[in-house]
């Protein structure tokens, strides 16, 4: 196995990635864009690497041999579920089971650990962007917004941190042991939320909007809520009936709210109003608390 010193540093090394999806794509343009040595793509359908590879200037690796002998970091930027699957195949080959020993392996799960890449011979690591990763093409324009978890072997991880801080990218390490409840939190706060606008708009259809109309009308509301929470924070951006105390608002909504509409309605207020506690720790909510209570 390689020690650091006759590996380099990080921007120093060649970097292929495993994977020309949307986040291969992203990471690799957003990688190039700031300095570092990514050589190109490798993908199971080549018609996706050779597009990636188009897209940014690089090479399309036909073989995965190639991918790994001529680079230092190999990033899997696959589905969770071919990590396993892509990890067998190349341990199944002696040469690059041996080449794999000293260099840098990268997934960027958000729900599984570095602990995937254990027996490899290699520093294993996960690199999650906390960020919904919509296109393979436009989406490294917005990366520096994201915020980035690190999770791996120590040897390199306050230098991944450092390095991606220094591409503009907010990061910190987390926890092996909590990266199941990490993307739990991020999917509350990403894909949830689209349950969420949708029961909103199922609400307002029934009140004789078209879909789309539905879905415009909240849009303004929801851009605004979202940039005064990033701004300011949950509990300064809070209001509506729950946060004033609105009792009588309150038992309207839960009147004439039904089935799933209504359970949403009650989850998330049992929410709302433990944010409204601390916000205002003055205010009596003991009738609003016993309205939820009671349903």
């Amino acid at each position: 196995m390689k020690s650091r010193n006759e590996t380099g540093s990080l921007q120093k090394m060649r970097i292929g990635f495993y994977g020309a999806g949307r986040v291969g794509c992203t990471l690799g343009t957003y990688f190039l864009r700031h300095g570092l040595k990514v050589t190109g793509f490798y993908n199971r359908t080549p018609e996706r690497a050779e597009e990636a590879a188009e897209w940014t200037g690089t090479l399309h690796y036909e073989t995965p041999e190639r991918l790994v002998m001529e680079n230092d970091v190999l990033f899997l930027t696959v589905s969770d579920q071919a990590i396993s699957s892509v990890l067998n195949d190349l341990r199944r080959n002696d040469l690059l089971a041996e080449a794999l020993k000293g260099r840098l392996l990268v997934h960027t799960s958000g729900a599984l650990s570095s602990e995937v890449f254990v027996g490899t011979g290699a520093y294993g690591y996960s690199i999650h962007p906390l960020y919904a990763v919509s296109d393979r093409k436009n989406t490294y324009q917005t990366l520096g917004q994201a915020f980035f978890t690190v999770e791996g072997d120590p040897v390199f991880l306050d230098e991944w941190i450092t390095l991606l801080h220094g591409m503009g990218l907010r990061a910190r390490s987390i926890s092996a042991k909590e990266k199941v409840r990490y993307h739990a939190s991020a999917v509350m706060a990403s894909n949830l939320v689209c349950g969420l606008y949708q029961a909103a708009a199922e609400e307002l259809i029934l009140c004789g909007f078209t879909e789309e109309e539905a879905e415009g009308a909240l849009a303004g509301l929801f851009l605004d809520n979202a940039k005064g929470i990033a701004e300011k924070g949950v509990a300064r951006q809070l209001t509506g009936p729950l946060e004033r105390g609105d009792t009588e608002t309150v038992r309207k909504h839960l009147a004439i709210l039904e089935g799933n509409a209504e359970e949403v309605y009650m989850t998330l207020s049992r929410e709302v109003l433990r944010v409204a506690k601390e916000k205002n720790p003055e205010r009596d909510y003991g009738e609003i608390c016993q309205i939820l209570d009671r349903k």
